[in-house]
């Protein structure tokens, strides 16, 4: 798989067009915290909710999303967000549908991925990011890389076998199907059709459609508080 996730920290530049020709000017660290945190979608509750615990929660386990950076070449932000959003990076969460841990890894998975321990955040950490790193690896629904991304995102949600069914209604050449065609399918498509049970009103399909919108903004914000600008960060949708 190509190194597309790793990342090194590029400044920001924006060019000013003055008398004299272009002048560059560097956008500083705080200024990019400033701006993602105003252009995030999350309520101020949220935030401060992600700025508390990336503070007091996250340190403890940036070794774990570091290394299995290294061993998946998937960025460690990226992968950050992604526990965040599963588990608000608690080595302990676990939900009525059975699944547990940092990456809210199934016994399924973790089987298929050689985890032993879904409680050991280490272990969680690698399984989840190698699982994600098995299902970027073999998506072939996207005409882009950000719509091959968002659509592995809705994988490691919804499953891999609905998002590959849902492409193939769309389309009979999946890779050409965007990740917006895919949103507009999960918007009216019946829990029934997946497998899956609705949360009463909040169908399973638009679950998916936030959990991408919201790992994208967790990934945004860890990425700001790298001091890693917009620009150098992955494109989404």
């Amino acid at each position: 798989m190509k190194n597309i996730f790793r990342f090194f920290l590029t400044p920001l530049l924006v060019i000013v067009i003055s008398a004299c020709g272009f002048v560059e000017e560097k956008l500083s660290c705080e200024d990019i915290l400033e701006n993602t945190y105003s252009q995030s979608s999350l309520n101020n509750f949220e935030k401060n909710k992600f700025k508390d615990l990336l503070s007091m929660r996250y340190p403890e386990f940036d070794l774990m999303f570091k290394e299995a950076s290294e061993e998946t070449n998937i960025e460690k932000n990226l992968l950050a967000a992604i526990s965040f959003q599963e588990s608000q990076w608690d080595p302990r969460a676990k939900s009525s549908m059975g699944v547990r841990g940092m990456m809210m890894v199934t016994l399924e998975t973790a089987a298929l991925v050689g985890v032993e321990k879904r409680l050991n955040p280490e272990q969680n950490i690698k399984g989840g990011a190698k699982y994600f790193a098995m299902l970027y690896e073999k998506n072939k629904i996207g005409p882009t890389q950000a719509d091959k991304l968002s659509t592995t995102l809705a994988s490691y949600n919804l499953g891999p076998t609905n998002i590959i069914n849902i492409a193939n209604e769309i389309s009979n050449d999946i890779e050409k199907v965007s990740w917006n065609e895919i949103k507009d399918k999960l918007k009216d498509i019946e829990s029934s059709e997946l497998n899956l049970t609705d949360n009463g009103s909040y169908t399973r399909g638009q679950q998916a459609i936030d959990y991408v919108s919201r790992v994208k903004d967790y990934y945004s914000l860890l990425s700001a508080h790298s001091c890693i600008a917009p620009k150098d960060q992955l494109t989404f949708f």
